[in-house]
């Protein structure tokens, strides 16, 4: 019996797999693509307040000079205010960088700062180590700006250019981390984008192949619903269809023919000493037999037990037809029977023409039975013509 098979690829459940896997994929792509773009976002922030520091760090030393040596046109009190400014805003993004946490924007918004690592965190803690004294020298006791900034003004001026190499550095580092992270993210994206096209081609593929197998599958069960079971030549209901377009076209074209019904003479004999399998050799080899002898126009078909039938199209009596049936009677009978010990093989045939007997299948094949039996009394192993 046959049992169809799919191919693994094309299975339900590796396509479903298949689909999931996909869906995944575009959704790993997707958020990664959203996370490096919320990644790229923080890392400019970063990177612009810590560019901002130096600027920072700058204007307060300023401010602190203004302050302890103002000159004829400048104001301490606006040099003290913006050492507060200045100073405060360096100090709070510097905590914010060693922390986490909030810190002012360039404009002016409150922006959230995650804490940094690896080099970075060592700079900015070199860093906070070298303001400390600083934070501690623009505090009085009340945490007000004290009077005397001369400390403050020397120390700043002796360490404001190691605090501007280590932002610098900072700023560096962080453009580094940045372009590294983004490239891990990228890579990682990249890697989901390929397996999603993988998988889309898996799961195309297996379609293709589901979609073919089911192609093949029904053309088989087409085929076998024209297809003897056990000759391998057309059955009836092949026969039948084929026989009636060939008759249609005959009709049209006025043209000549002639349909042929084999019974087998002696094969009952054979199935029932020896048993179906004897039988079912026998009616294989006749099949071979009839299909060899036949034309390759003719149409050779079993139409059940040991009744075959062949239609030939374009056939003349005098030319075609009786030539034929001696070739078939005589493949028949010469089939080899050397196992069968006691049995013979014969076959008779009945003859019915077109147009002499009209174009109808029905009609064609009634005439043809009644000549097949004439024949089969009359002895078998012969053809008979219908009246």
């Amino acid at each position: 019996m046959f049992r169809l098979v799919a191919p693994s690829i094309g299975s339900t459940p590796r396509i479903v797999a298949a689909i999931i896997m996909f869906v995944v994929f575009d959704l790993v792509a997707l958020l990664s693509n959203l996370w490096i773009a919320e990644q790229v976002a923080q890392d400019a922030v970063a990177i612009n307040l810590a560019g901002r520091q130096r600027m920072l760090s700058q204007q307060t030393t300023k401010a602190l000079l203004l302050a302890t040596r103002p000159g004829i046109n400048e104001s301490p009190e606006h040099a003290r205010r913006e050492i507060v400014t200045a100073f405060t805003l360096f100090e709070q993004t510097l905590r914010a960088f060693d922390e986490g946490g909030e810190a002012t924007g360039g404009d002016g918004h409150r922006v959230a700062l995650r804490a940094v690592s690896g080099e970075a965190s060592r700079i900015v803690r070199r860093a906070r180590g070298l303001v400390a004294p600083l934070t501690a020298l623009l505090h009085d006791e009340r945490g007000h700006l004290p009077n005397g900034l001369e400390p403050a003004a020397d120390y700043l001026v002796q360490h404001n250019a190691a605090i501007l190499d280590l932002m610098n550095q900072l700023t560096t580092v962080l453009e580094q981390d940045s372009i590294r992270r983004t490239r891990d993210l990228r890579t990682i994206q990249s890697s989901a984008f390929l397996l999603a096209l993988v998988n889309f081609m898996v799961l195309v593929l297996g379609m293709i192949r589901r979609h073919r197998a089911a192609e093949e599958a029904g053309q088989l069960w087409r085929n076998q619903a024209r297809q003897d079971p056990l000759t391998g030549i057309a059955n009836r209901k092949a026969f039948e269809e084929g026989a009636e377009a060939l008759l249609m076209r005959a009709r049209q074209d006025n043209g000549s023919g002639a349909l042929l019904l084999l019974d087998l003479d002696g094969f009952k004999p054979i199935n029932d000493r020896f048993g179906h399998s004897a039988g079912d050799d026998i009616l294989k080899a006749v099949a071979g037999a009839l299909t060899a002898a036949a034309r390759g126009t003719d149409l050779v078909a079993r139409l059940g037990g040991d009744e075959f039938i062949v239609l030939c199209p374009r056939a003349y009596k005098e030319v075609d037809i009786d030539p034929l049936c001696e070739r078939l009677v005589n493949a028949i009978s010469t089939l080899p029977t050397a196992d069968l010990p006691g049995c013979r093989l014969g076959v008779s045939i009945g003859v019915a023409t077109y147009p002499d007997c009209g174009y109808s299948l029905n009609g064609l094949l009634s005439r043809a039975d009644k000549a097949m039996y004439v024949a089969k009394g009359a002895g078998g192993s012969r053809w008979q013509q219908a009246a």
